[in-house]
């Protein structure tokens, strides 16, 4: 089956194979140089690993697309990490949800995310991914594998169905790095974060639906407490 243009998907499984055990950079590197005049943009929420991986991105093309989603909801200083990376000239493109917040509290009544945390982020995470997606080739995330145990078998190279069209390719140069890893690079580079990282968030979404965890819990236990949930959504496209 062909994926986007000569590229099949034996290709691409071939990718992902022998780019275990490359560096990020190389990986950015090959995936610039392989799909060189496609559709290509990486995502952020401007977690740490987002952090490392824009400026990881940026050496090897300054002018990248960094795609990140606005929900309505994001905390200040998340904003104000976006911020700081476009100052440092990221190339920052803000997505919106189609539906606003007054008129998803008309439709499905006020806070829908105590309530239905599910369809919350269907509307205000997957569906402007799903339409971001619609207008890329290939799509570069910073997931890593030690995250959670739904990250743990997350290929370097693989793909997302996109309706009526042929899937994206989906990259994850930095699926192999640990929390550790992705710390050292930040501070070594000297690169801004999430300050809420330093008073006892781990990981950081939405304003209502992270809180701070304690001291050797799950990466990602401070999202979604109190619901079976660990992901919004996106990376199970």
């Amino acid at each position: 089956m062909v994926i986007i243009g000569r590229v099949s998907a034996a290709d691409l499984n071939r990718a992902a194979r022998s780019l275990e055990g490359r560096s990020a950079s190389a990986i950015l590197a090959w995936a610039f140089e392989r799909f060189a005049g496609r559709r290509l943009g990486l995502t952020s929420a401007f977690g740490p690993e987002g952090c490392a991986l824009i400026d990881l991105a940026m050496q090897v093309r300054p002018d990248v697309p960094i795609y990140t989603i606005d929900t309505g909801h994001l905390f200040a200083e998340t904003i104000a990490v976006r911020e700081a990376y476009r100052r440092r000239g990221a190339n920052v493109v803000v997505v919106e949800p189609s539906m606003t917040l007054d008129r998803q509290a008309a439709n499905h009544g006020p806070r829908l995310y105590e309530r239905d945390p599910d369809q919350c982020c269907a509307i205000r995470k997957v569906e402007p991914m799903r339409r971001l997606l619609a207008g890329l080739d290939v799509w570069i995330t910073a997931i890593r594998r030690d995250q959670s145990a739904a990250r743990r078998d997350t290929p370097i190279v693989g793909t997302v169905p996109v309706p009526r069209r042929e899937p994206v390719v989906k990259i994850a140069p930095l699926a192999a790095w640990t929390r550790k890893q992705t710390w050292a690079y930040l501070v070594e580079n000297d690169l801004p974060y999430n300050p809420l990282l330093d008073r006892g968030y781990t990981s950081i979404g939405c304003a209502p639906c992270t809180q701070v965890v304690e001291a050797g819990a799950g990466e990602r236990d401070g999202r979604w407490a109190g619901h079976d949930k660990s992901e919004c959504g996106i990376h199970s496209l």
